[in-house]
């Protein structure tokens, strides 16, 4: 921007910049009235909406309980690994409820990691804690019913694969 844009931004008319250049000086000399008229200062104060630590176990104990349920948590991913395609080789009703019974607390526990880490509030929380504790064992009991009274879980994958 121009000289003269700054100025008649702070409110300087084009003929009194015209006459000398003493007024140019003096005017760009003092530059507290022109800058506040181009630019407005606002106190910008940053304050946390939380105070202390917000992540992570604040007790020896509840740090010794995440450790244990994150290993419980791989040691379930790890024989999910087996359990899949045994159950879809062999299909039966015991491995079938061995494979749906991991998947939904697979399943399960990683919900319940979402609502935990993204779901603020105390109601808010309890509310997605619930919803995710009756999504978990609508899923398991409307599994085992399709296990034992129809064809299983594992058929029914065979199946799926096998139309496609």
């Amino acid at each position: 921007m121009s000289t003269f844009t700054f100025l008649r931004l702070a409110g300087v008319s084009a003929a009194r910049c015209s006459g000398s250049s003493s007024f140019l000086a003096q005017r760009l000399g003092a530059s507290a009235p022109l800058t506040s008229a181009v630019v407005q200062r606002k106190n910008l104060s940053l304050t946390p909406a939380k105070t202390g630590r917000t992540y992570g176990p604040q007790e020896e104990s509840e740090k010794v309980d995440d450790i244990h349920h994150w290993v419980n948590e791989r040691y379930v991913a790890a024989a999910l690994i087996p359990i899949i395609p045994t159950a879809l080789i062999y299909p039966h009703p015991v491995l079938d409820t061995l494979l749906i019974g991991a998947m939904v607390l697979h399943t399960h526990w990683r919900l319940s990691g979402v609502v935990q880490d993204y779901i603020h509030g105390p109601v808010l929380f309890k509310i997605g804690r619930l919803l995710v504790m009756a999504l978990s064992i609508c899923t398991f009991g409307s599994m085992c019913y399709f296990n034992y009274s129809d064809i299983g879980f594992a058929r029914f994958i065979r199946l799926v694969y096998s139309q496609l």
